[in-house]
């Protein structure tokens, strides 16, 4: 029963999630529910209009405010929980290598290659499970790539970004992540203050914003973001991804047979099972908000739907039905508007890329375990864990 269930917390594996998604849309485009255990009221927009248009109502949504409630405090001050005024002076100069030209220019050999070095570390036969070896690997490594660090500690970065992003959970771990980061990462700020590189963190030690160097706070809080909200959230979209056409064989042979069809199965997946199934806002603080004609009290939580919008059967036809022939006018798993995400060209070329190394070396590919491994999550979406054999 969906008043039953924590709109924060509760796993929600498999098709559950959609099915509890489609009870709740019966009451309408926004619903009011609660979370936690029922001590906080929610608004829940699970239409795909409405959503379209809350999106792009920065005035009654303001996003800097769910960044700076939820994610500040442990990731520190970045450019996406800053107004909108100073938003849009920090975000181009961080942002500089994941425009659209910096990763067009970025060579898919160079990012097969990557896909290809954790591939040939697998076995050549027998039950592996793919989220430790892979998924949770390969958007990492093209992430340090980017950034100019190291990847000695590949295998760990996932699990930091994690302990940091729901720092709130369990504060003690979400410190220690830091400080292994912090550990990691500092030596390398250092390295490329002395001898800047072709990176990331070499632009930002030579750029000024409004006159004054970036920091190394700044920088640090930046590099926490681009892993927490960049490479983790691909990480779990491309183990949707694999988990959606090893339980749809139709599609994965039609990829296997014809890599350039990776592209539809990104894109469906984008819209079937997105790794951000529903991002937390609040209402501005001052003013209640309308929407789909439901009034939402100032300051209120929110729920921005995605996964549910993106299974809203007026906007999807057969909503629920995984297919490479979709061709959606518009998605919004990358947020439209002002705060559209900044790494929306790196994830998809990611998984693309991911996808087609995937099915050229692994042809025989199939799940072993699809549905104890289904992607679990109301708010982050992915699979625990990918048994496969090929």
């Amino acid at each position: 029963m969906t008043d039953s269930i924590d709109w924060y917390f509760d796993p929600l594996p498999g098709p559950a999630f959609s099915a509890a998604l489609r009870d709740l849309r019966t009451a309408g485009p926004v619903v009011a529910t609660t979370a936690l255990g029922g001590a906080l009221p929610i608004h829940y927009i699970v239409g795909y209009d409405a959503l379209a248009e809350a999106f792009r109502a920065g005035d009654r949504f303001p996003p800097a405010h769910a960044y700076q409630i939820i994610s500040e405090p442990y990731i520190g001050q970045t450019f996406m929980s800053m107004e909108e005024t100073p938003h849009g002076v920090w975000r181009p100069p961080m942002m500089k290598r994941f425009r659209r030209r910096a990763i067009d220019a970025l060579g898919d050999d160079e990012v097969a290659a990557l896909a290809t070095e954790l591939l040939d570390a697998l076995p050549a036969a027998g039950e592996i499970d793919l989220v430790p070896t892979f998924t949770h690997r390969f958007a990492f490594a093209v992430i340090c790539r980017q950034l100019g660090l190291p990847r000695e500690r590949e295998d760990a970065f996932y699990g930091w970004s994690m302990d940091l992003m729901f720092g709130g959970r369990d504060l003690e771990r979400s410190r220690r992540a830091d400080a292994a980061l912090t550990e990691y990462v500092m030596p390398v700020v250092e390295a490329r203050r002395r001898e800047p590189r072709d990176d990331a963190i070499s632009d930002w030690l030579a750029t000024d914003v409004e006159g004054e160097p970036i920091g190394d706070a700044s920088i640090l809080s930046h590099i926490r973001l681009v892993f927490t909200a960049g490479a983790t959230t691909t990480s779990d979209a491309l183990g949707n991804l694999l988990h959606a056409l090893g339980t749809h064989p139709a599609a994965w042979e039609a990829v296997a047979a014809e890599p350039e069809r990776a592209e539809d199965a990104v894109q469906e997946l984008l819209r079937w099972n997105p790794p951000v199934a529903a991002q937390p806002r609040f209402v501005r603080p001052d003013a209640d908000a309308e929407l789909a004609g439901t009034r939402i009290p100032a300051n209120s939580a929110v729920l921005f739907g995605i996964h549910a919008a993106h299974r809203d059967p007026a906007e999807f036809p057969e909503p629920d039905h995984f297919d490479l022939e979709r061709r959606p006018k518009e998605l919004l798993t990358f947020g439209p508007g002002l705060r559209t995400c900044p790494g929306m060209h790196l994830a998809q070329k990611n998984l693309r890329i991911g996808l087609r190394e995937l099915a050229r070396r692994l042809p025989g590919f199939r799940l072993t375990h699809p549905e104890a491994d289904a992607p679990r999550g109301i708010l982050l979406r992915g699979p625990a864990a990918l048994r496969a054999r090929w």
